[in-house]
């Protein structure tokens, strides 16, 4: 089976290299219709995506990694990503 992910460098201008993992078997199209917040602390960084009318599962998400204690994303981080998010919905229903 041909390897669908593939690693991305991305570079921060605070932070050192960073290595992400994305799908590459994905359409295009989805990715097109795709939302996205990145959000970034420190050393760390992650990227949150949904389709459109995925808000709720996506916040179940963003939820679950604020409860834990294996990550320094917090409540306040949680919050400011789900304002994000409200952002780009409301953006892109207009």
């Amino acid at each position: 089976m041909k390897d669908r992910y593939s690693l991305i460098k991305v570079q921060h201008p605070l932070n050192k290299l960073h290595l992400m993992v994305e799908n590459k078997s994905m359409p295009s199209e989805k990715l097109q219709k795709m939302r996205r917040v990145v959000f970034i602390k420190g050393k760390h960084q992650w990227r949150f995506q949904w389709h459109p009318g995925d808000e709720i599962n996506t916040v179940k998400a963003i939820t679950a990694i604020a409860k834990s204690i294996e990550t320094d994303f917090d409540w306040f981080d949680a919050a400011m990503v789900c304002h994000e998010m409200s952002k780009i919905t409301a953006n892109k229903a207009a």
